[in-house]
């Protein structure tokens, strides 16, 4: 049963195998952006691919991602 008062936004988690792809987009950017101001080029490409990754879900449509 999921408890509905501890969740907060879009930045809440539950116990199920489905990640809401606007949050991991914005985790992995920020962390793309981060890796780019710490100029780490091998976490920058990781994350962009990431980051790019989840930005064509979105402008899929797809709102949540099965993770199984």
């Amino acid at each position: 049963m999921i408890d509905i008062n501890s969740m907060t936004g879009r930045n809440w988690e539950v116990d199920h195998e489905l990640v809401d792809v606007a949050v991991m987009l914005k985790k992995y950017r920020n962390l793309q952006y981060d890796a780019d101001f710490e100029d780490n080029i091998k976490d920058y490409n990781f994350y962009k691919a990431r980051a790019d990754y989840y930005q064509e879900l979105v402008d899929q449509g797809q709102e949540y991602e099965p993770q199984f």
